[in-house]
């Protein structure tokens, strides 16, 4: 299980839950803890701009580019204000942070201490009351010089935490551009004063540290080295998907054998950066293995002369059953194995007559444009699945079609006016559809006078039902009474 990280850089944009308040300043540390205790955050777009604390507790999220909060623009602005130098307040306790802190690394971590003056000697946490020991609290920014035990080896550029504010360590660009950018572990670090971070190893350690890339930056090199293998390219480059969180590659979808898979797995490793790979792809054979297991284990269709063959996790079934309820029973089997894309169900059966609509199966791509033959008319919002063989019946396009008159001679026609409708497209009314696109054979008229979408008709699956790839739970409703 791959846990989440943040991935937090002074600098970037700070988002409230309705827009963007301002900039990432500072990040305050409680050190002995080596956990976050506040952000200091400046708002945009003011002569005297406003500088707020906002408690570790309302940061939902962090990428490389933005933190997101839980707050709204108006909450963050009642915030207390952060002023240099000032006690820093967050929920009511108070902690110390200046310019002149600077931290040692000892047997609880890492533990404050501050440069002697005049007016205040210098004392580490350790010898401070617990009271004041709680106070005690660090600041941590990027662009703080790196120093390994023989000599200056980078900056920090980023600090990466647990969802629970605890620092795992930050990302130090290493060398002159372009250079190297590692991932640190906070267990390395044995000083921090006021512009410097002083790790406790040589140099040469440096080298065997990850390397980090954004995950954008990685999902698209990993991509980029899947249709660089030209076996893949040929084969089953455009039935899966690639993400990245935190450094991990997560595959999904469907291959056609045992070695694709690896090569696939293989060739995201080799990408310079990523931590590691969740290889969830499925592989044909497999599907064919737990589907004839499904058939053959079951009194309806063990004698049964069943064929099942597989195609990017889409099952195929061929040969002759003695009846139509038998035919069904197949196919509903064959669809409840959870992993099965869709099952074409080509089996005869006395009396029953196959349907062309067999021939291909529709997976309209969710938010991808929906085109009627005169008109954009939106986007795919759901679809709506038969449970019985998980195949698409229909799709929920949510968009802007013509507002309808009233009947004329030549019966209803339409105005220039568009209103915001969702409308539901049966499959059959799908030409063809593309990675991010469908075309209807149908015009936006016939559509919102036919296909209004009616949202008691429909449910959500049950929350244990997983759905064929490439969807995921939200993407899809069951028609009422196709509960599975």
């Amino acid at each position: 299980m791959v846990e989440s990280r943040w991935e937090m850089k002074v600098g970037s944009r700070v988002m409230a839950t309705d827009g963007e308040y301002g900039q990432l300043q500072q990040v305050i540390v409680d050190s002995h803890k080596e956990g976050i205790v506040a952000l200091i955050v400046r708002q945009h777009g003011l002569l005297s701009p406003h500088t707020v604390v906002v408690p570790e507790k309302e940061v939902a999220d962090a990428t490389d580019y933005e933190v997101r909060l839980n707050m709204s623009l108006e909450q963050v602005s009642l915030l207390p204000e952060y002023k240099s130098g000032a006690e820093v307040v967050v929920e009511g306790r108070k902690y110390e942070v200046d310019e002149e802190s600077f931290a040692i690394r000892g047997a609880e971590g890492l533990q404050v201490g501050r440069t002697p003056t005049a007016q205040r000697p210098g004392m580490f946490e350790s010898q401070l009351a617990k009271f004041e020991r709680e106070r005690q609290a660090l600041q941590l920014r990027s662009g703080h010089t790196v120093f390994c035990r023989d000599g200056q080896a980078g900056k920090v550029s980023m600090m990466l935490l647990n969802p629970d504010g605890r620092v795992k360590g930050f990302v130090m660009h290493a060398g002159h551009l372009p250079g190297r950018n590692l991932i640190v572990p906070v267990a390395w670090v044995q000083e921090v004063d006021k512009g410097d971070v002083h790790l406790s190893v040589e140099k040469t350690a440096l080298e065997d540290l990850p390397d980090y890339s954004g995950d954008y930056v990685l999902a698209d090199e990993v991509n980029n080295a899947l249709w660089a293998d030209e076996i893949l390219r040929e084969t089953d480059y455009n039935e899966m998907e690639t993400t990245v969180q935190d450094g991990i590659v997560h595959l999904r979808g469907h291959v056609i054998t045992h070695m694709n898979r690896t090569r696939v797995e293989d060739a995201a490793r080799q990408v310079r950066g990523v931590l590691g790979v969740e290889n969830g792809l499925v592989v044909d054979g497999d599907l064919v293995l737990d589907v004839a297991q499904a058939l053959g284990s079951d009194q309806r269709t063990q004698l049964e002369r069943i064929s099942v063959g597989a195609q990017h996790g889409v099952i195929i079934l061929t040969g002759e059953v003695g009846s139509a309820a038998i035919r069904e029973a197949a196919e509903e089997l064959a669809a409840g194995v959870p992993r099965v894309r869709g099952v074409t169900n080509y089996l005869h059966a006395p009396n029953v007559v196959i349907d062309p609509q067999e021939d291909r199966v529709h997976e309209p791509p969710i938010n991808g444009e929906v085109y009627a033959t005169d008109m954009l008319v939106g986007v795919v919002e759901r679809v709506i699945i038969n449970p019985h063989n998980r195949r698409v019946t229909a799709f929920v396009v949510h968009g802007y079609f013509p507002e309808l008159l009233k009947p004329s001679e030549g019966g209803l026609s339409s105005g220039t006016a568009q209103v915001e409708l969702r409308a539901v497209a049966p499959i059959h009314l799908v030409r063809y559809e593309t990675e991010n696109s469908v075309e209807l054979n149908v015009n936006s008229v016939e559509i919102v006078q036919n296909h209004d979408f009616e949202p008691v008709n429909f449910m959500s699956p049950p929350e244990d039902w997983q759905p064929p790839y490439p969807y995921r739970w939200g993407d899809v409703l069951f028609e009422k009474g196709e509960r599975k």
